[in-house]
Order: structure tokens, then sequence, then C-alpha cells
């Protein structure tokens, strides 16, 4: 029986080891189809992000990389299952800003920011500052000014509370010394929607989102939100050097895993993510739908996430936006 018992002993211990092997080393992997959830639904730039990304590492891997869409409560119920996922490599998730800014708004979620591996940033852009063609300001001191006239502020739209667009209007305000007026949405593109019919004056949106009406004259570009002007807006420009100094809200995206993913396989995820990245039909894709490509590394990745919580934990305090 002791012999048996040993015996059994030695088998669980060498199939566990055989079972911990793929996690030790990034020779096997990916050994299976790696699992890339999104936590919106398809069609959205993040959405759009992820298969452009997992359908060229699919070209070059033994597995494929599956987009898994797991909408709802602004990401946080994708979120939750990430962090619940094994740390194997297996199970990945592509977030954008709101990654950070939700463990500030939500304070009975399930995980943190220490929960999760940063993998690799994969590009950010800039919101566009856009107006219905009507409407008076043709500049961002114009309508500084203006809104310092309104008792009630200017109607803004957004994408929905705390949205990221809802924080960095907040931002706009606290910077420029006014208070918008918010309007939140169900999403982007009824917001913009509503700016080209005039029901709405004032929109922050994506370069993805606005450009084609932007060049169609349906909608009128006031300022970018980033540090340099979009390539895209030569002319227009940043809000920083037209009215607010130092003022900068970007999103980016990138991927991540559990935390505790083996170092070997989160580097080797990046380096796979970083080449895709920087191929050239990539950098044509990206820069096509106004995102700007990035290749930082998971430390960098880190970096980012630290300096977003704390800039917009400021923000997020002073303008009282809180969820249960």
């Amino acid at each position: 029986m002791k012999r048996l018992a040993r015996a059994l002993a030695g088998g669980c211990l060498t199939a566990a080891l055989a079972t911990a092997a793929p996690l030790a080393s990034a020779d096997s992997y990916p050994s299976k189809p790696v699992r890339l959830m999104v936590g919106m639904a398809p069609g959205g730039s993040n959405d759009t992000v992820a298969r452009l990304v997992a359908a060229e590492l699919s070209k070059s891997w033994p597995q494929p990389m599956i987009v898994e869409n797991k909408p709802g409560a602004n990401s946080t119920i994708a979120t939750g299952e990430l962090k619940r996922s094994a740390a194997d490599g297996y199970t990945l998730m592509l977030v954008i800003s709101s990654h950070v800014t939700n463990t500030l708004l939500y304070p009975n979620l399930t995980y943190t920011l220490k929960d999760f591996s940063p993998v690799s940033l994969i590009a950010d852009t800039p919101f566009v500052l856009v107006a219905n063609p009507k409407f008076g300001p043709n500049n961002p001191q114009d309508l500084i000014a203006l809104a310092k006239t309104k008792e009630r502020g200017i109607d803004f739209g957004t994408p929905g509370q705390g949205s990221t667009q809802h924080i960095s209007l907040e931002l706009l305000d606290q910077m420029a010394g006014i208070k918008m007026n918010h309007i939140p949405y169900k999403g982007g593109a009824p917001a913009q929607t509503d700016v080209i019919g005039g029901l709405i004056p004032l929109i922050f949106a994506t370069p993805t989102q606005s450009l084609p009406f932007i060049k169609q004259n349906k909608l009128k570009a006031l300022a970018v939100t980033s540090k340099e002007r979009l390539p895209q807006l030569p002319d227009v420009p940043t809000l920083a050097e037209a009215g607010v100094p130092g003022y900068e809200a970007n999103v980016w995206f990138g991927i991540i895993a559990p935390a505790g993913t083996p170092p070997q396989v989160v580097e080797y995820l990046h380096k796979e993510i970083s080449r895709v990245v920087k191929s050239p039909d990539m950098q044509a894709r990206l820069t096509e739908l106004g995102l700007t490509p990035l290749d930082e590394s998971p430390a960098q990745f880190q970096q980012l996430i630290d300096s977003e919580k704390t800039k917009w934990a400021t923000v997020i305090q002073q303008s009282h936006i809180k969820f249960d």
C-alpha cells in the first residue's frame, strides 16, 4: 500500500509538473487558442483594434487568438472575469483608459489594478472637440469666454456618466474655470448625431468617429486634446495651445493579463504584439482610424497606468463623480 501511495504521489507530481511546464516557458506557447476579451459590444474602436491585432497574430501562431465580446457595466463585468481567469496567458483583455478610471468611480468592484499584469500598449488617440457648424465660437478661447457668461452652462454631450469623455470634460471645466452642462448619452454615436442635428452644440469625439463628418462640414473641429496636433487635422490647434495650457486627455488601447501570468509569457506576448503593431500594414490601418501606434514595454505600460490613476483621481474627487 505504501509503495502504491508513493507511486500515486509521484504520478500526481509528474502530472502537476507537466501541467505547469507550459506556464514556466513560452517555448510551447500558445498550445491552444488564446481568448482576447473586449468589454464592449462589437463595432466600437476597442473592438476594431482587438480584431485587427488578433487577426494578424492568428496568421503566424500555431493557435488562433479569438476575440470575445463581453459588454456590460462599462467593461467591469469582463474585467472581473479576467481576474478570475487562470494566469496562464490564455485569457487576455483589450482595455482602454477607462480601465483605470473605473477603479476610481466604482467603489464596489471585485478587483483592483493590482490584479492585472500589463502586456502591451497598442495605440492612443486624442479626442476632437467638435461642434455643430452653426455654433458661434470657432476656437477654444471664444468657447471659454462664452461659457463664462452662461449661468446654466453650455450643453456638452458625452457617451455617458463616468465615461472617459465625461471625465475629460470635468478636467476642462476645472482647468478653464468654467462649468459646462453635462448631457450624458448612451454612447458616443447618438451624442454625435445630436450635435450634427443641432440638438446639442458640443462633444468630445474620437477621430475615428468624427473625421468623416468634419470633412463633410457636418461638424466643425475647435481643438484636439493631445499634446501635439493631429496629423489628420493639422490646422486644428490643441486645447493646450489655444486657451487651456497643460491640458491633455488621450484614450489609449492596451492588452492586459491576470496578475501572476508567467513573465516569460508576458514578454513573448509583448514581443509578438509589438511585431504586429510595427508592421507597415498595421501602422497604416491604425493611422486610418485616427490612432497613433505605440510600442511600449510592459513596464512603461505600468508607468502609464500609475500616472493616469494619480491624474484622474484628482479630477474625479474634485468633480464628485461616484457610482455604487
